[in-house]
């Protein structure tokens, strides 16, 4: 599904899409950069904490002459948005995030205090459309709850790819049991969303390396008949 470029990070077979995954803070987060011909990119996800995890995020996008548009959340927990307040400095671009999801924005801070993280205020994020849109590309919001109320996928049918955040991993699932999280709600996303996607579509995890569908339905023991 993917040509690996060092360089540049994953290409996109018969799309100009490109995908650069970065691994930031103690929790090993996965931040993604997509972009396209167009030099417009956006950011999936902020776990970018340290000053060196955010000059690599700097130095990447100068190096590429990207023009970021937009940061999107899959959720707010705060492993995943401790960089948004930098994201939204660095670049001037808004922050998206599933309204269902702004119980765990606000609770942000206290949760990283928590955590042993030290949270700069970002800006209150914008309310998630039904799609994400840079350059050419086109990314639909899937809504799939369970991780949180407001986790969300975005996916791109013509590129083949699923950005899953902390729904679907390679050879597990996302956990159900922090505030906000339903089990129910996760088999839900889980079969009646992201296992209805082509077999062939790569999926980009929050956590983790990257896999497809069809390994997922046939390999993930949390996605097979008795665990439904």
């Amino acid at each position: 599904m993917f040509i690996c470029t060092y360089a540049a990070g994953y290409r996109l077979k018969k799309t100009h899409m490109k995908i650069k995954t970065f691994i930031f803070n103690s929790f090993r987060v996965n931040m993604y950069v997509a972009w396209d011909e167009s030099g417009e990119c956006i950011f999936i996800d902020a776990p970018c904490y340290t000053d060196n995890e955010r000059n690599r995020v700097t130095l990447f996008v100068e190096e590429q002459n990207l023009k970021p548009v937009a940061l999107v959340s899959t959720h707010a927990h705060i492993d995943h948005v401790v960089g948004n307040a930098f994201v939204c400095e660095q670049y001037g671009v808004e922050s998206y995030l599933h309204r269902d999801d702004f119980y765990n924005f606000d609770n942000a801070a206290a949760h990283g205090r928590m955590l042993g993280f030290e949270l700069q205020a970002p800006p209150a994020p914008k309310i998630l459309g039904s799609s994400v849109a840079f350059g050419s590309t086109r990314l639909q919001v899937l809504h799939t709850p369970g991780h949180s109320k407001g986790s969300v996928s975005l996916y791109g049918e013509k590129e083949g790819v699923v950005f899953t955040g902390d729904t679907l991993f390679k050879g597990s699932i996302g956990r159900s049991d922090l505030p906000g999280g339903d089990l129910n709600a996760l088999r839900s996303s889980l079969h009646l969303v992201l296992m209805s996607l082509p077999d062939a579509t790569a999926v980009m995890p929050g956590h983790g390396f990257k896999t497809s569908i069809g390994s997922e339905k046939w390999q993930n023991p949390f996605l097979q008949p008795e665990e439904l």
